[in-house]
């Protein structure tokens, strides 16, 4: 991908030779390799990408159409060739109203690196909404046609249509890198305009609170950005708070940055609480208005810690799963090394079931979206898509613990919607809570299991724990971790949680049966957790906190189960600890708890 540097450096040189189009859009033209995101199937097929651009949501659009400017056609960027002109397999493309709506089409050949294709005739900007965008006819050696930037997720601006189905928006995957061409005069249009937007939400913050967000600016002008202002509208504000900020290095005509900067949330408590990010100052002057940056915060004054559910879809008779088990307990390892706490359970699904599946494993597969998507071994994370990917079940990546450390780091970060604490004596199981209170109107479900680790394959056999690929030491640290004995839920999913109105909730269950069934493992954990269950849509699944309650250890120790402590933490041996560096006991508060 080294050779993008050119196609940048060639680009960047037309700008400034004063092409005879100006291009209009939301990525940058200058994206590092890092930076960029190969979007298709992976085999072949049509694959269509397009980008909104809407005089509704952005004042630039309205400027230019005022005075007349019509778009000529379509600046796209690949990174392979795709000679599918005579097959009419291959154009750029403008709709109206919808992505499917065409109305113009430029067949051509598109070569590797910037592509500028003109329609036979300009399309004047109205009312409604306009698409642009391209087509070419993805093949396995040449896969993955669409290029995004993954740096900011522009609503609307990665619309996807894979096989001549139906477009999808991929707000996981950034922007297309397509703009719109105008002709050169246009340029006045769009000087003093750029488009910023806090790209690092939803972040977990107070009413009116401060907060770290990472601000993508785009500068959408002909001249170099040296210092802005930048005016922000959180949820419940009627006026903006600005932000001036002076730039080391000037953002190049058309060029990017990402600064980090102390902004402000607005005083609506929501779990998806609006933030609106504009540029009112540019270089000193009143900015010409672009369209304003939009994402979301989580504002509440319930500060809960998220304790990560990691769930693997695993079974007996799959010989892949010991391998990825292994890195993923050395990950656990380095997890814990780190003082970091997180919930595991096995689902014994999604391949063949096995001596250890139970319904809840069963129902849960329809979070591979369909029964052709399963296979073993899989993992998903507090069930949501994680911030960079595109699905909310992950595979295996590569042989080492590094991508399940990554993905902790992403799930731990998730903000935590709910607080959850369990209780265990010889008389009942309790668990008691808060939920977010924009959520206590929500469906949300609740499950609570009994759950063991440490099960022996001497017992409970493993294939592939002798496959010539495997570790040499697989048979001592592969072991079946996180198999459920007991639901105390009915439903497999779990039963439906309701919450008082300011979020409080308390369950109480039978103890835990004296002739419950055990497959010989060397502990055994409580774990609930608290969930939003949607088969329809699979990004409106997700996990709200997790936690977890040790069996089996001396009276009188309990759990931290996502919930902040504030006391002084000691050792056994009474030294005072500046935090849980390690998995063990510790006395907080004056009381025992395990970590």
């Amino acid at each position: 991908m080294k050779r993008i540097l050119l196609y940048i450096y060639i680009y960047v040189f037309a700008l400034l030779t004063a092409t005879a189009q100006t291009p209009y859009g939301y990525a940058p033209a200058d994206c590092a390799d890092a930076e960029l995101s190969r979007i298709g199937s992976g085999k072949n097929s049509f694959v269509q990408g397009m980008v909104c651009f809407n005089p509704a949501d952005d004042p630039a659009l309205v400027r230019l159409r005022d005075k007349g400017y019509k778009i000529k056609g379509v600046r796209c960027y690949l990174l392979d060739e795709y000679a599918q002109k005579r097959q009419s397999r291959s154009f750029v493309c403008a709709a109206e109203g919808t992505p499917a709506n065409t109305v113009r089409q430029t067949l051509c050949d598109f070569s590797a690196g910037w592509n500028d294709v003109l329609f036979d005739e300009p399309l004047p900007i109205g009312e409604d909404p306009i698409y642009l965008g391209l087509q070419v006819y993805e093949t396995i050696g040449a896969a993955y046609p669409l290029m995004s930037y993954n740096g900011a997720t522009v609503p609307q601006s990665c619309l996807v249509n894979i096989g001549k189905k139906s477009f999808e928006e991929l707000t996981d995957r950034g922007t297309l890198l397509v703009f719109a061409l105008f002709d050169n005069e246009a340029v006045s249009e769009l000087d003093r305009t750029a488009y910023a937007q806090n790209v690092s939400s939803p972040q977990t913050v107070a009413p009116r609170g401060t907060f770290k967000g990472d601000v993508y600016i785009l500068n959408q002008s002909a001249q170099p950005l040296s210092n802005l202002r930048l005016a922000t509208v959180g949820a419940g504000e009627t006026q903006a708070d600005n932000v001036d900020v002076t730039l080391d290095t000037p953002i190049p005509a058309y060029g990017h940055s990402k600064l980090t900067l102390t902004l402000q949330a607005g005083s609506e408590e929501s779990t998806e609480a609006s933030y609106a990010v504009s540029v009112a100052k540019f270089n000193e002057s009143e900015a010409q208005a672009g369209r304003a940056g939009r994402s979301t915060l989580f504002v509440t004054v319930d500060n809960f810690v998220r304790m990560p559910l990691v769930e693997e879809f695993t079974s007996q008779a799959c010989v892949n799963c010991p391998q990825m088990a292994y890195f993923l307990e050395k990950a656990f390892d380095q997890w814990k090394e780190q003082g970091k706490s997180y919930v595991y359970l096995s689902r014994h699904s999604g391949f063949r079931e096995d001596a250890f599946t139970t319904a809840a494993d069963r129902e849960l597969t329809y979070l591979f979206g369909g029964y052709e998507l399963e296979y073993n071994p899989a993992i998903t994370y507090n069930r949501a898509v994680l911030e960079g990917e595109s699905n909310l079940i992950q595979g295996v990546r590569d042989m080492s613990p590094e991508p399940y450390l990554v993905a902790l780091e992403k799930a731990i970060d998730m903000p935590a919607k709910a607080e959850i604490n369990i209780a265990n004596t010889s008389e009942s199981v309790s668990v008691t809570g808060r939920v977010s209170r924009d959520l206590v109107e929500k469906e949300l479900y609740f499950s609570l299991y009994l759950v063991e680790d440490g099960i022996p394959t001497t017992t409970y056999a493993q294939l592939g724990m002798d496959d010539a690929d495997a570790p040499a030491d697989l048979a001592d640290v592969f072991r079946h971790n996180g198999v459920v004995l007991k639901m105390f839920n009915t439903a497999p999913l779990g039963d439906q949680l309701s919450p008082a109105a300011d979020g409080t909730f308390s369950l109480t269950f039978p103890p835990i049966p004296s002739d419950v069934k055990s497959y010989g493992g060397t502990s055994q954990r409580l774990v609930a957790l608290i969930s939003r269950v949607n088969k329809e849509n699979l990004r409106d699944n997700e996990v709200l906190n997790a936690a977890q309650l040790p069996l089996g250890t001396e009276s009188g120790i309990q759990s931290i189960n996502g919930k902040q402590q504030t006391s002084t933490i000691y050792d056994l041996q009474g030294r005072r600890q500046t935090g849980f560096t390690h998995s063990g006991i510790y006395i907080v508060g004056g009381k025992k708890v395990v970590k």
